[in-house]
């Protein structure tokens, strides 16, 4: 039997591996006064990038509410 809804499972799916990075990436940021100026740049870019990942399944969750009709708009 297919998975009813497939877009909410990969939404899953991505999120944890998602919340991980972001949360390793911000334990290396609480040293960045001992790294090199290029590896907290490389960091910063990698939590930057994690958090909007994070704002875009966001936003695709209350898009997909939205249409089931289970969310006012």
């Amino acid at each position: 039997m297919a998975d009813p809804d497939p877009l909410s499972r990969l939404r899953h799916q991505l999120s944890s591996p998602l919340a991980a990075i972001l949360a390793q990436t911000q334990l290396l940021l609480l040293d960045e006064g001992l790294m090199n100026p290029d590896v907290v740049a490389g960091l910063r870019e990698i939590e930057a990038l994690a958090l909007r990942m994070r704002g875009m399944l966001r936003d695709e969750g209350m898009l997909e509410r939205r249409n089931d009709g289970s969310v006012s708009p």
